[in-house]
């Protein structure tokens, strides 16, 4: 393998080392993690016993406290309206895992008597005001509650303290109450409002009631209903009832309409009406409450027009109500979410809690205990303990199977762990060959760096062996004394070509001479002189010109009258032949000289590059060792043992 191959394998080993110490490091982790959760599991299941029995007496404590204090509450009201009557206990128990709470009351001979069963009805409406009052607040609903005929079967003579106890109740809870009634309640020692019912049916009902008084009472911000207006409704064409916070009560004679207020309420807030809620001749009934913020809510029913009901919530200026988009403004036969949003008056485990309904007086007691518990919130807090309970139970059942697959992953998780153990061991061996490869790398390095140079040294040998071989072909060429008679002779011969050139110029220049001077022989000896013009002087020195030139070329004529007239076949001969020599003899010359300047060049590079080679090796021969100079490598070194 080559040392890039080998990092490369090297670099696929460390990869899958890192991988198996990833699944080692996380199998470690998970084994911790799942150790720690059994351990815990088993300290829980070690305490099981101590934290049922713990949440058991919390819960007997919690019972006694919360069904003491509603004993205490319901006594003192009863006692308060009924003097005399037998205190109210409660018992609350367990049913199907539910607070189940029994109402009745304490015999003097210790027994229990059931409050509805066994009593007469002025302590059922006693202890039926008294659990409204409770479920209104402990529902944590809107404090309203409408009453209808509450009072009917309580004597004349503690109908004032009733409703005193009404009052303060009230006023103590922040709730405000509408209690309709056949007594006539003005003179009670209550601070109560009254209204009543004036007129008939036949003729239109109307309300009389302090309407002034009552919106003194309200400030804009206050939680509450300030009116209730009632438009063919019935027996009222249009009457208005003022409320007033605390204690509101509507008087009248009977079947005169006064529990049409209540129907009102109850078609508003529980949508349960009929199409004979309209007045007689009408085409719809309409009911407006007055809340806080000037604000009315509207409902309309009209039986011959879809929607058949509908809700709506009015500015003071009448103009629907906008909140982030929404329109207060709904249709249909359900009330709107945003009715029992807005005033919190919805009906509390399917039981009519806020508004009375007058054939259905009594309230909660005909119900079973567990509904009772459940819309009194009485055992909440013991409701809290039983999910306390639950929670354990679920909590147990969570950490013994905690336990059991922990316990089975624990011996896996350690298995893993146990056969992964040797990669400590293992990185060491990978790091050792990485080590190992880096030495390897360097060895091929130098390796490649000495090949490099036994190339250098083959070509600088190559190099001195054709040097020598120039040297030995240039030792045959003549010596010096030679090619200075050979030069002698050829600058000889470039004498005689230059002579012959100027001979056969001079030749055809006495030609032309010889040609102007027949010209001039046939002029006239009188011939005109010309007048001095421009054109005259042009021709007078041409003529100078050509006048020179022929006496020129009559001296020419007479230094070339003596010579041969050509020169002899052999003079030819042997001046060509000469002259063949010369250039082949010129030409060898040149092609020496050049042999011997190439020579020259080859064998100063090869004496550079050896002395190169010399100085990367401290002086000594690379193959021998011993000290060298670049001359004796090229003449051929001695090889011997390194000293």
């Amino acid at each position: 393998m080559t040392p890039a191959e080998i990092q490369d394998a090297l670099t696929r080993a460390d990869r899958r080392l890192a991988r198996l110490e990833a699944t080692r490091d996380g199998d470690r982790k998970n084994l911790a993690e799942r150790t720690r959760l059994v351990a815990a599991g088993k300290g829980r299941l070690a305490q099981r016993d101590a934290v049922d029995t713990y949440l058991r007496e919390l819960q007997q404590d919690a019972n006694r406290r919360s069904v003491a204090t509603f004993e205490t509450l319901l006594t003192a009201l009863v006692q308060e309206v009924l003097p005399g009557e037998k205190p109210v206990r409660l018992d609350l128990t367990t049913e199907r895992g539910l607070p189940a709470l029994d109402i009745g009351v304490e015999r003097p001979d210790g027994g229990r008597e059931d409050v509805l069963e066994d009593n007469g009805g002025a302590m059922t409406n006693v202890v039926g005001m008294a659990l409204r009052l409770i479920a209104v607040v402990k529902a944590g609903v809107g404090r309203f509650l409408a009453l209808d005929e509450a009072d009917c079967w309580i004597a004349p003579d503690r109908v004032p303290a009733f409703y005193r106890v009404l009052d303060d109740g009230a006023a103590r809870l922040g709730v405000q109450c509408l209690a309709i009634s056949h007594h006539d309640v003005a003179g009670f020692d209550a601070g109560l409002t009254v209204s009543r019912i004036a007129g008939r049916p036949e003729t239109g009902v109307a309300i009389e009631g302090p309407a002034a008084a009552c919106a003194a009472e309200w400030s804009p911000e206050m939680r509450g209903f300030r009116f209730i207006r009632l438009v063919d409704v019935q027996g009222f064409a249009d009457a208005t009832l003022p409320l007033a916070p605390g204690v509101n009560a509507l008087v009248g004679p009977n079947n005169h309409g006064k529990s049409t207020v209540i129907r009102a309420l109850r078609a508003v807030f529980y949508g349960e009406v009929r199409d004979s809620l309209v007045r007689a001749g009408a085409n719809a009934a309409r009911v407006e409450i007055g809340v806080a913020g000037g604000r009315v809510l509207r409902y309309v029913r009209q039986p011959k027009r879809t929607p058949v009901n509908l809700w709506s919530l009015h500015e003071a200026d009448g103009a629907l109500v906008q909140e982030s988009g929404t329109t207060f403004e709904t249709g249909g036969r359900d009330v709107p979410a945003w009715v029992e949003r807005l005033f919190g008056i919805t009906r509390v485990e399917e039981l009519d809690v806020h508004v009375a309904h007058q054939k259905f007086p009594v309230f909660l007691l005909g119900e079973k205990p567990a509904r009772r518990s459940a819309v009194l919130s009485i055992g909440r807090e013991a409701g809290l303990i039983r999910d306390m309970q639950a929670l354990q139970r679920e909590r147990v059942t969570e950490d013994q199977r905690t336990i059991r697959e922990g316990e089975r992953e624990i011996a896996r998780l350690r298995e893993s762990v146990a056969a992964l153990d040797g990669l400590d061991a293992l990185a060491e061996i990978l790091r050792g060959l990485h080590d190992q490869a880096g030495a390897l790398a360097e060895d091929a390095a130098r390796l490649r760096d000495r090949t490099a140079l036994t190339e250098r040294l083959a070509r600088a040998s190559r190099l001195a062996t054709g040097a020598a071989a120039r040297a030995r072909a240039l030792a045959d060429l003549p010596g010096p004394e030679v090619g200075a008679e050979l030069g002698r002779r050829l600058a000889e011969a470039r004498n005689r070509a230059a002579l012959g050139r100027r001979v056969i110029a001079a030749a055809a220049d006495l030609a032309a001479a010889q040609g102007r001077g027949a010209a001039l022989a046939d002029l006239p000896p009188d011939a005109p002189i010309p007048r001095e013009t421009a054109q005259a002087a042009a021709h007078a020195a041409r003529l100078s010109r050509l006048a020179r030139g022929l006496a020129q070329a009559q001296a020419r004529e007479a230094t070339l009258r003596d010579l041969p007239a050509a020169p002899s076949p052999v003079l030819r001969r042997d001046a060509a032949a000469t002259g063949r020599r010369l250039a082949g003899i010129r030409d060898r010359l040149a092609e020496a000289e050049a042999r011997a300047a190439a020579a020259r060049d080859g064998l100063a590079a090869a004496e550079a590059e050896m002395a190169e080679v010399l100085a990367s090796t401290g002086g000594r021969c690379p193959a021998c060792g011993n000290p060298a100079a670049p001359a004796s490598l090229l003449a051929g070194h001695r090889h011997g043992k390194a000293a």
